[in-house]
Protein backbone atom coordinates (compact mmCIF):
# COMPACT_ATOMS: atom_id res chain seq x y z
CA UNK A 1 0.00 0.00 0.00
CA UNK A 2 1.15 3.55 -0.64
CA UNK A 3 2.20 6.28 2.12
CA UNK A 4 -0.62 8.45 2.48
CA UNK A 5 1.22 12.11 2.22
CA UNK A 6 0.87 12.86 6.03
CA UNK A 7 4.29 14.80 7.51
CA UNK A 8 6.14 13.51 10.61
CA UNK A 9 7.33 16.66 11.77
CA UNK A 10 5.80 19.02 14.40
CA UNK A 11 3.45 21.17 12.78
CA UNK A 12 1.65 23.95 13.99
CA UNK A 13 -1.42 24.58 16.06
CA UNK A 14 -4.98 24.68 14.07
CA UNK A 15 -6.10 28.16 12.55
CA UNK A 16 -4.78 30.45 10.26
CA UNK A 17 -1.33 30.02 11.41
CA UNK A 18 -1.29 26.29 9.78
CA UNK A 19 -1.06 27.34 6.36
CA UNK A 20 2.21 26.86 3.96
CA UNK A 21 4.13 29.53 3.38
CA UNK A 22 4.65 33.05 4.42
CA UNK A 23 2.10 34.42 2.31
CA UNK A 24 -0.51 32.56 4.65
CA UNK A 25 -2.69 29.55 4.17
CA UNK A 26 -2.78 27.79 0.93
CA UNK A 27 -5.32 28.35 -2.09
CA UNK A 28 -8.44 26.56 -2.09
CA UNK A 29 -10.46 25.05 0.77
CA UNK A 30 -9.21 21.63 0.43
CA UNK A 31 -5.99 22.31 0.95
CA UNK A 32 -6.57 24.96 3.50
CA UNK A 33 -8.68 22.17 5.10
CA UNK A 34 -5.75 19.79 5.15
CA UNK A 35 -3.43 21.89 6.25
CA UNK A 36 -4.35 21.84 9.49
CA UNK A 37 -3.27 18.75 11.51
CA UNK A 38 -6.68 18.82 13.63
CA UNK A 39 -9.00 18.44 10.48
CA UNK A 40 -6.56 16.47 8.25
CA UNK A 41 -6.60 13.48 11.22
CA UNK A 42 -10.05 14.04 11.67
CA UNK A 43 -11.25 13.98 7.97
CA UNK A 44 -8.86 10.59 7.95
CA UNK A 45 -10.82 9.16 10.25
CA UNK A 46 -14.13 10.08 9.04
CA UNK A 47 -13.09 8.68 5.58
CA UNK A 48 -12.24 5.72 7.91
CA UNK A 49 -15.73 5.79 8.79
CA UNK A 50 -17.16 6.15 5.48
CA UNK A 51 -15.51 3.30 4.13
CA UNK A 52 -15.90 1.22 6.48
CA UNK A 53 -19.69 1.91 6.62
CA UNK A 54 -19.96 1.14 3.09
CA UNK A 55 -17.96 -2.24 2.96
CA UNK A 56 -20.30 -3.05 6.13
CA UNK A 57 -23.52 -2.38 4.41
CA UNK A 58 -22.08 -4.39 1.73
CA UNK A 59 -20.81 -7.35 4.41
CA UNK A 60 -24.44 -7.16 6.07
CA UNK A 61 -26.30 -6.91 2.67
CA UNK A 62 -24.29 -10.54 1.71
CA UNK A 63 -24.86 -11.73 5.20
CA UNK A 64 -28.60 -12.48 5.11
CA UNK A 65 -28.45 -14.32 1.32
CA UNK A 66 -26.21 -16.63 2.40
CA UNK A 67 -27.26 -17.23 6.64
CA UNK A 68 -30.26 -18.08 8.06
CA UNK A 69 -31.72 -15.42 9.84
CA UNK A 70 -31.29 -17.38 13.01
CA UNK A 71 -27.72 -17.92 12.26
CA UNK A 72 -27.83 -14.07 11.53
CA UNK A 73 -29.02 -13.39 14.63
CA UNK A 74 -27.10 -15.18 16.77
CA UNK A 75 -23.25 -14.88 14.47
CA UNK A 76 -23.97 -11.21 15.18
CA UNK A 77 -24.43 -11.45 18.87
CA UNK A 78 -21.71 -13.20 19.20
CA UNK A 79 -19.65 -10.48 17.12
CA UNK A 80 -20.76 -7.80 19.66
CA UNK A 81 -19.62 -9.97 22.72
CA UNK A 82 -16.54 -10.48 21.53
CA UNK A 83 -16.37 -6.49 20.42
CA UNK A 84 -17.16 -5.76 23.63
CA UNK A 85 -14.60 -8.31 25.21
CA UNK A 86 -12.07 -6.74 23.50
CA UNK A 87 -12.80 -3.01 22.91
CA UNK A 88 -13.38 -2.60 27.33
CA UNK A 89 -9.85 -3.70 27.52
CA UNK A 90 -8.15 -1.42 24.87
CA UNK A 91 -5.92 1.69 25.80
CA UNK A 92 -6.33 3.92 23.27
CA UNK A 93 -6.99 6.94 25.10
CA UNK A 94 -3.40 6.04 26.75
CA UNK A 95 -2.13 6.01 23.33
CA UNK A 96 -4.32 9.22 21.55
CA UNK A 97 -3.41 11.05 24.61
CA UNK A 98 0.51 10.70 24.72
CA UNK A 99 2.19 9.48 21.75
CA UNK A 100 1.94 13.00 20.26
CA UNK A 101 4.20 14.50 23.53
CA UNK A 102 6.60 11.37 23.57
CA UNK A 103 9.46 10.47 21.28
CA UNK A 104 12.32 8.63 22.81
CA UNK A 105 10.08 5.99 24.64
CA UNK A 106 7.08 5.99 21.87
CA UNK A 107 7.80 2.28 21.20
CA UNK A 108 7.74 1.50 25.07
CA UNK A 109 4.37 3.32 25.19
CA UNK A 110 2.79 1.48 22.48
CA UNK A 111 4.33 -2.05 23.52
CA UNK A 112 3.09 -1.57 26.78
CA UNK A 113 -0.40 -0.70 25.78
CA UNK A 114 -0.47 -3.56 23.24
CA UNK A 115 1.22 -6.26 26.09
CA UNK A 116 -1.47 -4.93 28.88
CA UNK A 117 -4.64 -4.50 26.31
CA UNK A 118 -4.15 -8.07 24.79
CA UNK A 119 -3.71 -9.80 28.22
CA UNK A 120 -6.10 -7.79 30.05
CA UNK A 121 -9.05 -9.31 26.48
CA UNK A 122 -7.39 -12.81 27.38
CA UNK A 123 -8.64 -12.75 30.60
CA UNK A 124 -11.97 -10.97 30.70
CA UNK A 125 -12.84 -12.99 27.63
CA UNK A 126 -12.06 -16.27 30.26
CA UNK A 127 -14.13 -14.56 32.63
CA UNK A 128 -17.20 -14.00 30.24
CA UNK A 129 -17.15 -17.72 28.93
CA UNK A 130 -16.75 -19.19 32.53
CA UNK A 131 -19.74 -17.03 33.92
CA UNK A 132 -21.69 -17.78 31.01
CA UNK A 133 -23.42 -20.89 32.17
CA UNK A 134 -24.53 -18.84 34.91
CA UNK A 135 -26.13 -15.49 33.46
CA UNK A 136 -26.31 -17.22 29.80
CA UNK A 137 -28.53 -20.30 30.22
CA UNK A 138 -31.13 -19.52 28.22
CA UNK A 139 -29.38 -16.88 26.01
CA UNK A 140 -29.76 -19.19 22.50
CA UNK A 141 -27.54 -16.58 20.79
CA UNK A 142 -24.85 -17.27 22.57
CA UNK A 143 -24.98 -21.24 22.60
CA UNK A 144 -22.13 -21.54 19.99
CA UNK A 145 -19.60 -20.11 22.28
CA UNK A 146 -19.60 -23.46 24.84
CA UNK A 147 -16.72 -25.73 24.31
CA UNK A 148 -13.12 -25.71 24.76
CA UNK A 149 -12.59 -24.80 21.23
CA UNK A 150 -15.09 -21.92 20.62
CA UNK A 151 -13.89 -21.13 24.20
CA UNK A 152 -10.29 -20.59 23.14
CA UNK A 153 -11.44 -18.87 19.29
CA UNK A 154 -13.54 -16.31 21.36
CA UNK A 155 -10.54 -15.52 23.55
CA UNK A 156 -8.38 -15.14 20.63
CA UNK A 157 -10.50 -12.70 18.47
CA UNK A 158 -10.87 -10.56 21.36
CA UNK A 159 -7.30 -10.15 21.79
CA UNK A 160 -6.97 -9.34 18.57
CA UNK A 161 -9.75 -7.18 18.60
CA UNK A 162 -8.52 -5.38 21.06
CA UNK A 163 -5.10 -4.91 18.97
CA UNK A 164 -6.79 -3.66 15.88
CA UNK A 165 -8.55 -0.92 18.20
CA UNK A 166 -5.15 0.24 19.58
CA UNK A 167 -3.23 -0.25 16.08
CA UNK A 168 -5.78 2.48 14.91
CA UNK A 169 -4.81 4.99 18.16
CA UNK A 170 -1.38 4.35 17.29
CA UNK A 171 -1.93 5.70 13.92
CA UNK A 172 -4.02 8.66 14.94
CA UNK A 173 -1.39 9.57 17.63
CA UNK A 174 1.57 9.61 15.58
CA UNK A 175 -0.79 12.04 13.06
CA UNK A 176 -0.78 9.07 10.75
CA UNK A 177 -4.72 8.64 10.34
CA UNK A 178 -4.46 8.47 6.94
CA UNK A 179 -3.41 5.00 7.61
CA UNK A 180 -6.33 3.75 9.35
CA UNK A 181 -8.65 4.07 6.01
CA UNK A 182 -6.26 2.55 3.71
CA UNK A 183 -5.69 -0.58 6.47
CA UNK A 184 -9.17 -1.25 7.43
CA UNK A 185 -10.01 -0.99 3.48
CA UNK A 186 -7.84 -4.00 2.98
CA UNK A 187 -9.14 -5.84 6.08
CA UNK A 188 -12.74 -5.06 4.52
CA UNK A 189 -12.64 -6.39 1.29
CA UNK A 190 -11.46 -9.80 2.94
CA UNK A 191 -14.05 -10.26 5.35
CA UNK A 192 -16.24 -9.22 2.47
CA UNK A 193 -14.55 -11.84 0.29
CA UNK A 194 -14.75 -14.71 3.52
CA UNK A 195 -18.04 -14.10 4.34
CA UNK A 196 -19.33 -16.01 1.07
CA UNK A 197 -16.49 -17.84 0.97
CA UNK A 198 -16.97 -19.60 4.30
CA UNK A 199 -21.37 -19.99 4.24
CA UNK A 200 -20.56 -23.47 2.79
CA UNK A 201 -17.91 -24.78 5.55
CA UNK A 202 -19.58 -23.01 7.99
CA UNK A 203 -22.78 -21.89 7.80
CA UNK A 204 -23.63 -21.53 11.64
CA UNK A 205 -20.46 -19.39 12.45
CA UNK A 206 -18.75 -18.44 9.28
CA UNK A 207 -19.74 -14.15 9.56
CA UNK A 208 -17.86 -14.26 12.80
CA UNK A 209 -14.93 -16.16 11.17
CA UNK A 210 -15.02 -13.93 8.26
CA UNK A 211 -14.89 -10.46 10.34
CA UNK A 212 -11.86 -11.66 12.30
CA UNK A 213 -9.50 -13.59 10.85
CA UNK A 214 -8.59 -11.37 8.29
CA UNK A 215 -7.89 -8.90 11.25
CA UNK A 216 -5.61 -11.38 12.75
CA UNK A 217 -3.33 -11.72 9.14
CA UNK A 218 -2.72 -7.96 9.08
CA UNK A 219 -2.45 -6.87 12.39
CA UNK A 220 1.39 -8.70 11.78
CA UNK A 221 2.73 -6.69 8.44
CA UNK A 222 0.73 -3.12 10.02
CA UNK A 223 2.39 -3.58 13.29
CA UNK A 224 5.82 -3.66 11.45
CA UNK A 225 5.21 -0.74 9.67
CA UNK A 226 4.55 1.05 12.84
CA UNK A 227 7.43 -0.44 14.92
CA UNK A 228 9.81 -0.43 12.11
CA UNK A 229 9.26 2.68 10.45
CA UNK A 230 6.86 5.26 11.56
CA UNK A 231 7.74 5.06 15.51
CA UNK A 232 11.62 5.95 14.38
CA UNK A 233 10.38 8.71 12.29
CA UNK A 234 7.78 10.19 15.13
CA UNK A 235 11.15 9.77 17.43
CA UNK A 236 13.61 12.01 15.23
CA UNK A 237 10.54 14.91 14.43
CA UNK A 238 9.63 15.11 18.26
CA UNK A 239 13.16 15.07 20.56
CA UNK A 240 12.97 18.08 22.58
CA UNK A 241 9.51 19.12 21.14
CA UNK A 242 7.43 20.60 24.10
CA UNK A 243 6.88 19.53 27.79
CA UNK A 244 6.16 15.84 28.44
CA UNK A 245 4.21 14.23 30.99
CA UNK A 246 6.09 12.15 33.50
CA UNK A 247 5.64 8.34 34.07
CA UNK A 248 3.55 9.10 37.31
CA UNK A 249 1.44 11.55 35.44
CA UNK A 250 0.52 9.01 33.20
CA UNK A 251 0.15 5.91 35.60
CA UNK A 252 -2.30 8.57 37.37
CA UNK A 253 -4.38 9.08 34.24
CA UNK A 254 -4.54 5.56 33.56
CA UNK A 255 -7.16 5.02 36.10
CA UNK A 256 -10.02 7.57 35.71
CA UNK A 257 -8.74 7.43 31.43
CA UNK A 258 -9.92 3.95 31.67
CA UNK A 259 -13.40 3.70 33.38
CA UNK A 260 -14.32 6.55 31.25
CA UNK A 261 -12.98 4.53 28.01
CA UNK A 262 -15.11 1.45 29.01
CA UNK A 263 -17.79 3.06 30.31
CA UNK A 264 -17.85 4.56 26.33
CA UNK A 265 -17.21 1.95 25.05
CA UNK A 266 -19.70 -0.24 26.90
CA UNK A 267 -22.42 2.02 26.35
CA UNK A 268 -22.13 1.07 22.21
CA UNK A 269 -21.32 -2.74 23.17
CA UNK A 270 -23.06 -3.48 26.32
CA UNK A 271 -26.09 -2.76 25.25
CA UNK A 272 -26.54 -5.11 22.17
CA UNK A 273 -25.61 -7.94 24.36
CA UNK A 274 -28.30 -6.66 27.07
CA UNK A 275 -30.75 -6.49 24.52
CA UNK A 276 -30.11 -9.94 23.12
CA UNK A 277 -31.21 -11.55 25.98
CA UNK A 278 -34.91 -10.57 25.35
CA UNK A 279 -35.08 -11.43 21.69
CA UNK A 280 -35.46 -14.57 19.59
CA UNK A 281 -32.59 -14.59 17.40
CA UNK A 282 -34.73 -13.68 14.09
CA UNK A 283 -35.79 -10.06 16.30
CA UNK A 284 -32.26 -9.86 17.07
CA UNK A 285 -31.09 -9.92 13.46
CA UNK A 286 -33.63 -7.55 12.94
CA UNK A 287 -32.23 -5.03 15.83
CA UNK A 288 -28.57 -5.66 14.75
CA UNK A 289 -29.40 -4.52 11.69
CA UNK A 290 -30.41 -1.12 12.80
CA UNK A 291 -28.28 -0.79 15.99
CA UNK A 292 -24.99 -1.37 13.97
CA UNK A 293 -24.76 1.65 11.25
CA UNK A 294 -26.70 3.55 13.93
CA UNK A 295 -23.25 3.15 16.09
CA UNK A 296 -21.68 4.09 13.00
CA UNK A 297 -22.80 7.30 12.77
CA UNK A 298 -20.69 7.59 16.15
CA UNK A 299 -17.43 7.53 14.25
CA UNK A 300 -18.52 11.23 13.29
CA UNK A 301 -18.20 12.68 16.87
CA UNK A 302 -15.27 10.24 17.82
CA UNK A 303 -12.90 11.02 15.05
CA UNK A 304 -13.46 15.06 15.84
CA UNK A 305 -12.96 14.05 19.83
CA UNK A 306 -10.08 11.79 19.42
CA UNK A 307 -8.58 14.66 17.10
CA UNK A 308 -8.90 17.34 19.25
CA UNK A 309 -7.11 15.31 21.80
CA UNK A 310 -4.65 14.38 19.69
CA UNK A 311 -3.98 18.53 18.58
CA UNK A 312 -4.64 19.68 21.97
CA UNK A 313 -2.03 17.28 23.79
CA UNK A 314 0.52 18.74 20.81
CA UNK A 315 -0.34 22.53 21.25
CA UNK A 316 -1.89 22.96 24.50
CA UNK A 317 -2.29 26.72 24.27
CA UNK A 318 -4.31 26.55 21.19
CA UNK A 319 -6.60 23.78 22.71
CA UNK A 320 -9.94 26.53 23.01
CA UNK A 321 -8.83 27.15 19.27
CA UNK A 322 -9.02 23.67 18.41
CA UNK A 323 -12.25 23.22 19.97
CA UNK A 324 -14.32 26.04 18.32
CA UNK A 325 -13.06 24.86 15.24
CA UNK A 326 -14.29 21.02 16.33
CA UNK A 327 -17.35 22.80 17.38
CA UNK A 328 -18.55 24.30 13.90
CA UNK A 329 -17.31 21.38 12.25
CA UNK A 330 -19.88 19.27 14.10
CA UNK A 331 -23.03 21.36 13.33
CA UNK A 332 -21.18 21.24 9.94
CA UNK A 333 -21.38 17.62 9.31
CA UNK A 334 -23.78 16.28 11.94
CA UNK A 335 -26.98 17.94 10.75
CA UNK A 336 -26.91 16.92 7.28
CA UNK A 337 -26.17 13.42 8.40
CA UNK A 338 -28.70 12.86 10.41
CA UNK A 339 -31.17 14.05 8.11
CA UNK A 340 -30.28 11.87 5.50
CA UNK A 341 -30.51 9.41 7.80
CA UNK A 342 -33.73 9.80 9.32
CA UNK A 343 -34.91 10.37 5.39
CA UNK A 344 -33.65 7.13 4.09
CA UNK A 345 -33.35 4.63 6.76
CA UNK A 346 -36.67 2.56 5.32
CA UNK A 347 -35.09 2.93 2.11
CA UNK A 348 -31.82 1.13 3.17
CA UNK A 349 -33.07 -1.23 5.38
CA UNK A 350 -35.40 -2.57 2.74
CA UNK A 351 -32.91 -3.86 0.08
CA UNK A 352 -31.51 -6.28 3.10
CA UNK A 353 -35.60 -8.20 2.40
CA UNK A 354 -35.95 -11.17 5.10
CA UNK A 355 -38.36 -8.45 7.20
CA UNK A 356 -34.98 -6.10 8.19
CA UNK A 357 -37.06 -2.85 7.42
CA UNK A 358 -38.56 -3.68 10.64
CA UNK A 359 -35.47 -2.07 12.68
CA UNK A 360 -35.99 1.33 10.64
CA UNK A 361 -37.75 2.97 13.30
CA UNK A 362 -34.55 2.53 15.73
CA UNK A 363 -31.88 3.40 13.30
CA UNK A 364 -34.04 6.88 12.72
CA UNK A 365 -34.54 7.39 16.44
CA UNK A 366 -30.71 6.55 17.21
CA UNK A 367 -29.78 9.14 14.46
CA UNK A 368 -31.39 11.85 16.29
CA UNK A 369 -29.11 11.33 19.37
CA UNK A 370 -25.74 12.15 16.85
CA UNK A 371 -25.73 15.69 17.84
CA UNK A 372 -25.99 15.27 21.67
CA UNK A 373 -23.23 12.46 21.61
CA UNK A 374 -20.99 14.47 19.26
CA UNK A 375 -20.99 16.93 21.99
CA UNK A 376 -20.54 14.99 24.65
CA UNK A 377 -17.16 13.69 22.81
CA UNK A 378 -16.13 16.71 21.89
CA UNK A 379 -15.81 17.92 25.83
CA UNK A 380 -14.34 14.66 26.46
CA UNK A 381 -11.56 15.31 24.17
CA UNK A 382 -10.88 18.39 25.77
CA UNK A 383 -10.80 16.93 29.18
CA UNK A 384 -8.23 14.29 27.91
CA UNK A 385 -6.02 17.37 27.51
CA UNK A 386 -6.79 18.29 30.84
CA UNK A 387 -6.00 15.24 32.41
CA UNK A 388 -9.45 15.62 34.11
CA UNK A 389 -10.28 11.76 34.04
CA UNK A 390 -11.97 10.96 37.04
CA UNK A 391 -14.77 13.75 35.42
CA UNK A 392 -14.50 11.81 31.98
CA UNK A 393 -15.32 8.42 34.03
CA UNK A 394 -18.30 9.87 35.81
CA UNK A 395 -19.51 11.34 32.92
CA UNK A 396 -19.73 8.40 30.55
CA UNK A 397 -20.48 5.97 33.63
CA UNK A 398 -23.89 7.94 34.26
CA UNK A 399 -24.62 8.09 30.47
CA UNK A 400 -23.90 4.04 30.15
CA UNK A 401 -25.91 4.06 33.75
CA UNK A 402 -28.66 5.76 32.13
CA UNK A 403 -28.89 3.98 28.65
CA UNK A 404 -28.93 0.24 30.30
CA UNK A 405 -31.36 1.26 32.88
CA UNK A 406 -34.27 2.83 30.20
CA UNK A 407 -33.34 0.23 27.74
CA UNK A 408 -34.19 -2.43 30.13
CA UNK A 409 -37.22 -0.27 30.95
CA UNK A 410 -38.40 0.10 27.69
CA UNK A 411 -37.19 -2.78 25.65
CA UNK A 412 -40.61 -4.27 23.68
CA UNK A 413 -39.84 -7.16 20.54
CA UNK A 414 -42.50 -5.16 18.85
CA UNK A 415 -41.54 -2.05 19.35
CA UNK A 416 -37.78 -1.69 18.65
CA UNK A 417 -37.68 1.92 18.01
CA UNK A 418 -37.95 2.46 22.47
CA UNK A 419 -34.41 1.41 22.49
CA UNK A 420 -33.45 4.45 20.12
CA UNK A 421 -35.69 6.83 22.49
CA UNK A 422 -33.63 5.46 25.68
CA UNK A 423 -30.43 6.20 23.88
CA UNK A 424 -31.85 9.94 22.60
CA UNK A 425 -32.97 10.28 26.10
CA UNK A 426 -29.93 9.90 28.31
CA UNK A 427 -27.28 11.70 25.25
CA UNK A 428 -29.56 14.80 25.03
CA UNK A 429 -29.97 14.96 29.15
CA UNK A 430 -26.11 14.51 29.81
CA UNK A 431 -25.21 16.75 26.52
CA UNK A 432 -27.37 19.66 28.21
CA UNK A 433 -25.21 19.14 31.31
CA UNK A 434 -22.41 19.90 29.56
CA UNK A 435 -22.82 21.68 27.36
CA UNK A 436 -21.45 24.90 29.98
CA UNK A 437 -18.28 23.40 30.40
CA UNK A 438 -17.79 22.30 27.14
CA UNK A 439 -18.83 26.50 25.54
CA UNK A 440 -16.03 27.87 28.80
CA UNK A 441 -13.30 25.29 27.09
CA UNK A 442 -14.06 26.84 23.80
CA UNK A 443 -13.85 30.47 24.85
CA UNK A 444 -10.38 32.63 23.86
CA UNK A 445 -7.77 32.72 26.51
CA UNK A 446 -5.56 35.84 26.03
CA UNK A 447 -3.30 34.73 28.32
CA UNK A 448 -2.87 31.39 26.62
CA UNK A 449 -2.45 33.08 23.20
CA UNK A 450 0.04 35.69 24.31
CA UNK A 451 2.15 32.29 25.40
CA UNK A 452 1.58 30.92 22.24
CA UNK A 453 2.15 33.90 20.18
CA UNK A 454 5.71 33.97 21.99
CA UNK A 455 6.74 30.65 20.55
CA UNK A 456 6.61 26.76 21.60
CA UNK A 457 7.66 25.99 25.00
CA UNK A 458 10.73 24.24 26.10
CA UNK A 459 11.57 21.03 27.04
CA UNK A 460 13.28 20.75 30.76
CA UNK A 461 16.16 18.11 29.43
CA UNK A 462 15.87 16.77 33.18
CA UNK A 463 12.32 15.93 32.44
CA UNK A 464 12.19 14.21 29.44
CA UNK A 465 10.14 11.45 30.46
CA UNK A 466 8.75 10.81 26.72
Amino acid sequence: MPEPALTTGPEPGPGPRSGGGEGGPPPGWLRRELSNPLFRNAYALMLNGGVTTLLGAAFWAIGPLYYAPADFGRNTAMNQAIMFVGGITMLNFLLIRFIPETARHTRALVLACYGIGAGTAAAVGAAFLVTLRVWGGGWTNFDHLRGLGPGLAFVAMAVAWNLWNAMEGVFTGLRRAGWVPAVNTVWCLLRLGLVVALAGAFPHNGIVLAWYLPAMAVLVPVNALILGRLIPAHRRANLGRGPRSTHREIARYLGGGYLGGAFQFASVSLVPIVVAAHLSPATNAYFQMAWVPGMMLDLLALTLSFSLTVEGAFDRAGLARSTRAALRRTVTLMAPVTVLVVALAPVGLEIYGHGYATGAPLLQVLALAVLPKAVIELYVGVLRVQKRTRLIAALQGVRLAGVLGLVTLLIDPDRLATIGVAVVAVNVTVAAAILPGLLRAARPDPAAAEGHAGGPSTTDPGRDNS
